[in-house]
C-alpha cells in the first residue's frame, strides 16, 4: 500500500532525508548523468511530498512558494519506477497540497522527455527548450482552480 507524507524540512527524519537524497542521486546523477549541486539550499524552505510503500521511498517532489503572483514551484520530481502510476499519484498530491496552501499556479522546469507526462496532467509549456545541467528542459505551468 502506498502512503503519502507531506512534511516541512524540519519534520524530516535524518533517515527520510538520506533516502530522499539517495534516490535523487541515483536517478538524476547516476542514471541520467546529470551533474549538478543537488543540495541547493532550497530544501530547507520547501514542502516535501513523499510517497512510500511500507518504509521504502518510491516517489518524491518538493514545492516552495515563488516570490510573485501566488505561484509555487515544483521540483525534484522523481519516481523510483517509471510507467508505474507513481508519478501521477505524486503529482496529484503536489496539486492538492499547493491548492491547500492557496497557490494560484504551479510552475516547473521539466525534462523535455517528460513533457508529454506533464501535459497529460494539465501542465502547458511556456518556454522554448533550454539546457539545464546538460539535459533539455522546458518551463511548464498549471493553473489551480
Amino acid at each position: 500500500m502506498i502512503t503519502v507524507e507531506i512534511k516541512d524540512f524540519s519534520a524530516l527524519t535524518v533517515y527520510e532525508l538520506y533516502d530522499i537524497m539517495k534516490l535523487r542521486f541515483e536517478v538524476f546523477v547516476m542514471e541520467q548523468r546529470c551533474f549538478y549541486l543537488d543540495p541547493d539550499g532550497i530544501d530547507q524552505e520547501s514542502v516535501h511530498i513523499i510517497l512510500k510503500e511500507g518504509e521504502k521511498l518510491v516517489a518524491y517532489a518538493r514545492i516552495f512558494p515563488e516570490e510573485e503572483d501566488g505561484a509555487w514551484h515544483v521540483g525534484r520530481v522523481i519516481a523510483a519506477q517509471r510507467q508505474s502510476g507513481l508519478g501521477r499519484l505524486l503529482m496529484n498530491n503536489v496539486y492538492k497540497e499547493a491548492k491547500k496552501r492557496r497557490a494560484k499556479v504551479l510552475r516547473l522546469e521539466g525534462q523535455l522527455q517528460a513533457k508529454g507526462f506533464y501535459e497529460k496532467i494539465g501542465y502547458t509549456v511556456c518556454s522554448a527548450p533550454f539546457d539545464e545541467a546538460g539535459l533539455p528542459h522546458v518551463k511548464m505551468e498549471r493553473l489551480i482552480d
